[in-house]
């Protein structure tokens, strides 16, 4: 029973503030059930939203533990499947079958149907982090929904009413926990590990456990990760077959970016731009074809891509900390502080990377919108994307080293770049494109050099650390 009770506990001790608050959603949904008699509707309504949304975070999380958890050698463990049901069981006996039968005891009206979705719902999180073609599947529903939202209300009205609906939601739930436990039960080899430094935005870096391991990529996955090491691999045979003919500081240099920063070469980045731009744009065709957008909403979220490089780059450069002692060595410099200028000369590369990403993304923007001011929107994504990648470059390398506190930081630092757009807009407005624009280079500008210049005599001044993080 011990064993159960640590798996039990996983969620609490690896995502402590999430599990908390998933708790108290249920202690929530609890106690507005038991307000049900007295309140009637109302109080039904808040219980199941509580319950439903708690349910689907709550498994959602827990698969992410368990897929770090669930590895070739843990099946050697003995009773581990076992004691994985007798955890699973107790979990649906908190969020769905506890809530069920006190609302059967309470008389809430459709207490069976409303049990019987929220364990639809606990499975659909369990596979939304192990069974990815489900919530493809899911997805497609919506985007159907959307576009028949009439008849998708009709549908959903007879299935409320319908006697099958508890059912047919129960199936639903066992088949998609089934597929979901299948996938991570499986016994596969270890995905291999990848470069902290990778881009995480559509690389393999962005699907790993909590636990840091490498998680199982499908077919498309796998493609597409072989693509861009493809890139990588290309960029690296050019840059040193250009440096063996005729060695120079700055082939030096670009055989110093090609390693720390494989999938930040040319190809690599039009091969990024282009998958977003199908992605997004088959988002804005299929899903939001209703709706009417801003467009400095649309610029602002430009940033917020453009900026979302850094935090990889904060997590990748201390967790390569005893790799880049081979590096040390490699390069031989005369000095610490020449090493530290090496590394620093190599990664302000991402600074053009940031600005260029940012302004395609607007580029996008403008033209999936119709916006009314194409070149105002430019103009101001161009010089705050600069200002905000040199601060953001400039605080995730001397930054804190908790994770919360990097955290906390780059929540700062996009905010911040986000307003200071908004800002920018309006001021671009007010003052026309050519003054507007001089008055937000001369801000932006100013306070992205001056924070650099801060954090480059720092990182100067600090010694090489080359200790694996704890």
């Amino acid at each position: 029973m011990r064993a159960a009770w640590q798996l039990w506990l996983l969620p609490c001790r690896q995502t402590t503030v999430i599990a908390v608050l998933m708790q108290l959603a249920w202690l929530g949904g609890a106690l507005a059930l038991g307000c049900v008699p007295a309140f009637g509707v109302n109080a039904a309504g808040a219980t199941a939203m509580l319950f439903g949304f708690g349910a689907w975070f709550w498994f959602t999380m827990l698969g992410l533990c368990l897929r770090g958890l669930c590895r070739p050698e843990s099946f050697l463990l003995p009773g581990f499947r076992r004691r994985l049901a007798t955890v699973g069981t107790l979990q649906v006996a908190q969020w769905a079958l506890l809530p069920m039968l006190a609302a059967l005891w309470l008389g809430v009206p459709h207490a069976l149907l409303g049990g019987a979705a929220i364990l639809l719902l606990a499975a659909l999180g369990l596979a939304a982090s192990s069974a990815r073609y489900i919530n493809l599947l899911v997805w497609g529903v919506f985007i159907l929904a959307g576009w028949q939202p009439g008849l998708a209300s009709q549908i959903a009205r007879a299935l409320v009413a319908s006697p099958w609906a508890v059912p047919l939601a129960l199936l639903l739930a066992v088949l998609i926990a089934s597929l979901s436990l299948r996938a991570m039960l499986r016994i596969d080899d270890r995905e291999a590990d990848a470069s902290p430094l990778e881009n995480a935005q559509l690389g393999r870096s962005r699907a790993r456990s909590l636990d840091g391991t490498p998680a199982r990529r499908g077919k498309l996955g796998r493609r597409i990760s072989t693509i861009f090491d493809g890139t990588s691999q290309r960029a690296m045979e050019q840059a040193l077959a250009r440096y063996r003919r005729k060695p120079s500081w700055h082939l030096r240099m670009v055989l110093v970016r090609r390693l720390l920063l494989p999938h930040d070469n040319p190809q690599a980045l039009a091969l990024r731009l282009l998958l977003v731009a199908a992605l997004v744009t088959f988002y804005v065709v299929a899903v939001m074809h209703r709706q009417r957008f801003n467009a400095v909403m649309v610029g602002a979220y430009a940033i917020l891509l453009g900026l979302s490089r850094f935090p990889q780059l904060g997590r990748g450069m201390r967790q390569m900390r005893p790799n880049l002692a081979d590096l040390y060595l490699t390069l031989a410099p005369r000095t610490r502080a020449d090493y530290q200028q090496t590394l620093l000369d190599a990664l302000t590369v991402l600074v053009p990377i940031t600005v260029l990403s940012t302004v395609a993304y607007t580029g996008l923007g403008i033209v999936l919108t119709h916006a009314a001011e194409p070149v105002r929107m430019l103009i101001d994504a161009a010089i705050v994307s600069v200002g905000a990648s040199l601060t953001a470059l400039a605080v995730h390398l001397i930054g804190p080293e908790s994770s919360l506190g990097r955290g906390l930081v780059d929540m700062v630092v996009t905010l911040d770049a986000m307003a200071t757009y908004w800002g920018g807009y309006w001021l671009l407005g007010a003052l026309g494109h050519a003054l507007g624009g001089g008055v937000l280079l001369l801000v932006t500008l100013g306070f992205g050099l001056g924070v650099w210049s801060s954090a480059r005599r720092e990182y100067l001044r600090r010694p090489p650390c080359f200790d694996a993080p704890l």
